[in-house]
């Protein structure tokens, strides 16, 4: 992967205004769109962690299967008759938020994966690895910063970029958005609360 603000120049920058899905237990959902603690938290395009804090990152699929998939709510393969299951310890709530970037690079392009020197498979694999290899560990390298971890650095970088596109990892066929909310408009990220009864927005 060549994840450097030159090739992230390269990228052809496109709006983005449609509607988005995010999967969080139903017990937060009275602060459904909190992002605060993902800049201490390491996920597939953060290597943040509570002693390196980066980035404040949300994770937003395309239809609400995939946003169940990618948080762990629903397991199993969908592409095997009968082989997705509900995660049975926690119940889930599904949001829809409509989005309203200006600044975005659509990674599922082949285009900006030449680009990038990047792939669909580097894009969905594996990072949580990155974490857990050691001395101790029958596989003990590579470790520190997963590629996509340094991706998400450099995209974040990138002069007014509000976010990305990219390949669900737990289904490759369908999208996943990227949005760095420390970067984005007042209210470019919006849901209806309904325990609330008003509209919440990200930025506030």
């Amino acid at each position: 992967m060549k994840a450097s603000q030159a090739a992230i120049a390269t990228l052809p920058r496109r709006a983005e205004s449609r509607t988005w899905f995010r999967a969080i237990q139903t017990r937060h959902l009275g602060t459904a769109l909190a992002v605060a603690h993902t800049n201490t938290v390491t996920s597939r395009f953060s290597g943040a962690t509570p002693n390196q804090p980066g980035h404040q990152i949300l994770y937003l699929a395309e239809n609400p299967m995939v946003a169940l998939l990618e948080v762990q709510a629903l397991l199993g393969q969908p592409t095997t008759p009968g082989g997705l299951v509900p995660q049975p310890r926690a119940s889930w709530t599904v949001l829809n938020a409509s989005v309203n970037l200006q600044q975005l690079v659509d990674l599922t392009d082949l285009a900006a994966q030449a680009a990038l020197e990047t792939s669909a498979q580097e894009l969905t694999g594996d990072w949580v690895g990155y974490r857990l290899r050691g001395p101790h560990t029958t596989v003990s390298q590579p470790t520190g910063l997963a590629p996509t971890h340094e991706l998400g650095h450099e995209l974040y970088q990138a002069p007014d970029l509000e976010g990305f596109r990219t390949l669900s990892a737990k289904a490759p066929y369908h999208e996943a958005l990227v949005v760095f909310p420390q970067k984005l408009q007042p209210g470019a990220v919006s849901w209806f609360n309904p325990l609330r009864q008003r509209t919440e927005t990200l930025p506030e």
